[in-house]
């Protein structure tokens, strides 16, 4: 629940209205009218409980901050619910303004907005201990979480001479995550490797000998030292091991948003080609890691989620995704990869997302003595294709 801030905002004829109303009261003493004084006496009583209703309006409205995380792609709908529980006086003919980002737009053809803001208007009202909810429909429009920024209500006065204001500026934990649009990664398909390694492959040429996943019929052409010799005894026929098929796989994907000056050029393109990658070795079960250059409060200092497989890793990665924020404290490119180098565990591939400008030290010249194959993510307008980066050996610049 939260509190509410209160302010009135009054027509500037309302205490001239008052004032002529006192003094025809008096007037009516002199003049001996009894319809003027009762007159003015019911104007003035009427004043007085309008006084009365905008000191108490508001004091027992609850909102109910409850904590909602819908996920979304790109054209679902959903909507806000926002519930309101009045335990004071009755709000009548009011109207509720929502404010939230842009990463989802309303249906309401009417709404306002406002730089990367919309704004939606809504009548409101709500009856002494009345529970009271709002619902505002939305599409999902493009990669981000949205967010509910404020809530303000507008309450007339009894007479439309002013209105009563009551808003809150808060943290809302009611939000949409808008997953990344995708763009079609043209040559994804020749990272697949054919090298041997201990990742698990559905086509490869070698095999995990130190880990079988069953056996099979013996056939003639099978080697000797591949007989199970114990299923072959309680088969009464021979059995040939099988092994689960392996090769060199794993990618650590890292993406550059820019720094303090500049925000990379065609960002969006680039995290949509890294979420159609994302899908992609998610479907051929290749293990992957994601850096990205915002800071992060935890023992590593950006954001970082660590190689996996599987959906809950895929999903994992989309909401990184989603939750990239342009405005966030940005973490130096370059650290990020030396700090990629020293503390983590390495992949044998890496995707460059973003520019690169190597400062004190080659970093990924560094990882590539090492053994790690460096590839780029080089996007067009709606769609991006993968290039090896190849470092000159004389000047240790990458080409």
């Amino acid at each position: 629940m939260m509190e509410w801030s209160k302010y009135t905002v009054e027509n500037k004829y309302l205490p001239i209205t008052g004032a002529f109303a006192f003094i025809l009261c008096i007037a009516s003493f002199f003049l001996q009218s009894w319809m003027a004084f009762f007159v003015t006496v019911f104007i003035l009583i009427l004043f007085y409980f309008n006084h009365l209703y905008l000191q108490k309006v508001g004091e027992g409205l609850l909102f109910n901050n409850k904590k909602v995380r819908g996920k979304y792609f790109p054209s679902e709908e959903g909507n806000w619910v926002l519930e309101f529980n009045n335990k004071g006086v009755p709000i009548m003919k009011a109207n509720l303004t929502v404010t939230f980002h842009d990463s989802v737009t309303p249906h309401d053809k009417q709404a306002n907005k406002k730089s990367s803001i919309y704004e939606v208007t809504v009548p409101f009202s709500s009856s002494h201990r009345q529970r009271t909810n709002i619902t505002i429909p939305f599409t999902a429009e493009k990669r981000g979480v949205s967010r509910i920024r404020k809530v303000e209500l507008m309450i007339p006065h009894f007479f439309g001479l002013g209105e009563t204001v009551l808003e809150k500026e808060f943290y809302s934990i009611q939000e949409a995550l808008v997953f990344p649009k995708t763009i079609e990664v043209r040559n994804k398909y020749m990272i697949l490797t054919d090298k041997q390694g201990e990742s698990l492959s559905a086509h490869s040429l070698f095999e995990d000998t130190l880990s079988p996943s069953g056996t099979r019929e013996y056939v003639y052409s099978d080697s000797f030292n591949k007989i199970h010799w114990k299923a072959s005894a309680r088969k009464q026929s021979l059995q040939t091991k099988i092994y689960d098929k392996v090769t060199e796989n794993g990618w650590n994907i890292s993406i550059n948003i820019g720094n303090n000056r500049f925000i990379s050029n065609n960002l969006e393109e680039i995290l949509s080609g890294t979420a159609d990658l994302a899908y992609f070795f998610d479907k051929q079960n290749i293990p992957f890691s994601l850096s990205i250059n915002i800071r992060h409060v935890g023992r590593t200092p950006f954001y970082y989620i660590m190689p996996g497989t599987g959906r809950e890793h895929l999903q994992k990665v989309l909401e990184a995704i989603a939750h990239i924020d342009v405005h966030a404290a940005v973490y130096p490119f370059e650290k990020m990869l030396a700090y990629y180098d020293s503390h983590l565990e390495r992949q044998p591939f890496l995707l460059l997302g973003g520019p690169y400008i190597p400062e004190k030290g080659d970093v990924l010249k560094m990882l590539s003595d090492k053994g790690t194959s460096i590839f780029e993510l080089m996007v067009q307008e709606q769609s991006a294709t993968i290039v090896k980066k190849s470092f000159s050996q004389k000047r240790g610049m990458p080409s």
